[in-house]
């Protein structure tokens, strides 16, 4: 209505008497105007052509509620269809979206920034897989030693475990898990490559698996660091309260864990998320159901799924009496098998023959090794190791046996050059313990010199600790992959002796060295019989790392193990000098079964050198004895 007063103003109606006005509107209607209002009447016709308006009646049809149903479950249908088919497109814009060209190119530069792949190629770099096989597995060995020492221990776990499911059940689930972060054959897989060829980067596709495993267990507890932190803290404190040791033994455990427990989380997990994006080549966010489906986690695999009491895997069980019983009973079945392992038991037999003394003036003359400890497990490992090296390792290098090539599932298999591989590892035997050495006279320099501020000095001696321990472990672990390794590739030849003798030609031949290698013990013996031995030697080696005295996280043998493994005490309040070598000396040759191995062998040894009809005679194994399950001589 604005409108209208505006023209009315302008035309100035208010100022026109009746007659102007009737002139006015006249001219509007002969120009063609008409008359306008509000809402126009409805015309007749269009009353006419109304449809009518349907009355619901009371009668209710079956048939038309079935049509009506159907027309209502036809609609949900397309429905669903339609969601279903929002929700694929959905994904592929996403699985779009993280594997574009600017996604792949952010991955590849993350990765490069970080020094874990070049820009370039999804090789992993030397540096990170060195740094890998150093700072993480001890991290993950050293919380896989905790949660042994927190979980099966058989006098005080059942009760720690009570103690921790006080406070939260929660605290002995997430030990179980720290302590199986560990798998052996997994970081065996991935360290290896970088073990036999130092220098060279590493493929992705070749550590892709075992490093997807590892990084799934720890994204599974990547949300409970802090709880797992306090998880081993808490139970340290328990196991003071029932072991009643100085404090400062378990202060020096939970630093330790708690630190390495940050190594893994703070300083290795983001590179493992890079590794698995470069190994994905798309730009998955960290926390995701992408990456959840990718990883394979089930809702079941998350920590909070234990009740207090309730047994966990991995962890020692509450024990009862019959538990303790079939303990035992298991312990004492496999002391059996250890007692029938005759390959094993003569393993060991060959490894007694010499004292500690007699180790160093064979392998360390010019004492190159005396400020290390006897009971030093690396050394020990390394002495041993260099015991095979020089007495048993030709049968993997020599061309006087006649070793032909086999094939396995139509595959040719060079026999003779997988071993030749194998033994071009030992290098970095060598190259790790001398690392370890460097690390040592580290630490004796500082406790010669540790400085006048005693906080910074305790902070550097717990570090250059920490560096020891993990180096030892590099050692021992670098050994027993060779010994094993070595070990797997004799046992092929074993059992084809037994069994078809395709691969060994000359089973039967006596070995005779030239002059150089004479001294040898294995010097006119049977070639089945040199390659018997040695494999027994390296099985005794492989077990003594894996599960024997050289096992552990200690670096040293304790005092209980000097005694039973070389028959000696070990004095821990002076350093050992010549008289102290000549007493460990006399020590190693009291006990009765090191002295009867010694003269068995010393005399096979003999009637080896006097001549070989002897030899053909008595040491020459039976065919029926080659495989390992039976008595070999």
């Amino acid at each position: 209505m604005g409108d209208f007063d505006n023209t009315k103003r302008a035309i100035g109606v208010g100022k026109l008497d009746d007659s102007a006005r009737k002139d006015m509107f006249n001219k509007f209607v002969s120009a063609g105007g008409e008359v306008v209002k509000e809402k126009q009447p409805q015309k007749e016709e269009d009353k006419k052509n109304r449809p009518e308006p349907k009355v619901r009646t009371s009668t209710v049809s079956r048939g038309g509620d079935d049509s009506r149903s159907g027309s209502r479950g036809g609609n949900q249908n397309k429905s669903d269809q339609g969601n279903s088919k929002s929700q694929i497109d959905s994904k592929a814009q996403y699985e779009k979206e993280i594997s574009s060209f600017s996604a792949r190119f952010a991955v590849k530069l993350k990765c490069w920034l970080a020094r874990v792949t070049p820009f370039g190629t999804s090789d992993l770099t030397p540096k990170f897989m060195h740094d890998f096989s150093i700072r993480a597995k001890q991290a993950l060995i050293e919380l896989q030693y905790s949660g042994n020492e927190l979980l099966a221990n058989q006098q005080y776990s059942p009760q720690l475990s009570k103690a921790l499911d006080r406070i939260n059940p929660l605290l002995v689930e997430l030990l179980a898990m720290g302590q199986k972060l560990y798998n052996g054959p997994e970081l065996t897989d991935i360290t290896d490559p970088i073990m036999v060829a130092p220098e060279s980067p590493v493929a992705i596709e070749r550590v892709k698996s075992p490093i997807y495993a590892l990084f799934k267990r720890m994204y599974i507890l990547y949300p409970y660091q802090e709880t797992l932190k306090k998880s081993f803290v808490q139970a340290y404190d328990e196991l003071q309260k029932l072991e009643g040791k100085p404090s400062l033994i378990y202060a020096n455990k939970k630093r330790k864990v708690t630190q390495e427990i940050d190594t893994l989380f703070e300083g290795f997990f983001d590179r493992l998320y890079l590794v698995v994006l470069r190994g994905e080549n798309k730009n998955i966010p960290l926390i995701s159901r992408y990456m959840e489906n990718l990883l394979g986690i089930n809702p079941e695999d998350r920590p909070g799924q234990r009740k207090s009491g309730e047994n966990v895997p991995g962890g020692k069980p509450v024990e009862t009496k019959e538990d303790k019983n079939e303990e035992t009973k298991d312990e004492e079945k496999k002391e059996e098998e250890v007692i029938l392992s005759k390959e094993q038991a003569y393993g060991l037999r060959l490894m007694q023959m010499y004292s500690i003394p007699k180790l160093r003036k064979k392998f360390d003359p010019k004492n190159e090794f005396s400020h290390i400890s006897d009971s030093d497990k690396a050394l020990l490992a390394l002495f041993y190791f260099y015991e095979f090296d020089d007495e048993y390792s030709f049968v993997m290098t020599t061309k006087k046996i006649d070793i032909k090539p086999g094939s396995i599932n139509g595959v040719k298999v060079d026999y003779r050059q997988k071993m030749l591989d194998i033994y071009e590892g030992t290098r970095t035997i060598i190259d790790q313990f001398r690392i370890y050495n460097d690390i040592i006279r580290e630490l004796e320099k500082h406790k010669a010199n540790p400085g006048a501020n005693y906080i910074e000095a305790s902070k550097k001696l717990t570090g250059i600790e920490q560096k020891r321990t993990g180096q030892s472990r590099t050692v021992r672990m670098a050994i027993k992959e060779f010994s094993l390794k070595s070990r797997d590739s004799l046992l092929v030849l074993i059992k084809d002796m037994k069994g078809k003798k395709e691969i060994v030609a000359n089973m039967n031949d006596v070995l005779t060295l030239d002059s150089m290698e004479s001294r040898k013990r294995l010097n006119k013996k049977p070639v089945k019989q040199c390659i018997m031995e040695s494999y027994c030697y390296l099985m005794a080696l492989y077990d003594r790392i894996e599960t024997g005295d050289l096992f552990g996280g200690l670096v040293e043998l304790t005092p209980e193990q000097m005694k039973s493994s070389f028959g000696v005490e070990l004095n821990t309040t002076a350093e050992a000098n010549d008289s102290e070598l000549a007493d460990l000396e006399k020590e190693a040759l009291e006990p009765k079964a090191a002295t009867k191995a010694n003269e068995d062998l010393e005399s096979l040894d003999a009637s080896d050198s006097s001549s070989n009809e002897k030899n053909d005679s008595s040491d020459d194994p039976l065919d029926d004895d080659i495989l390992p399950t039976g008595d070999p001589f």
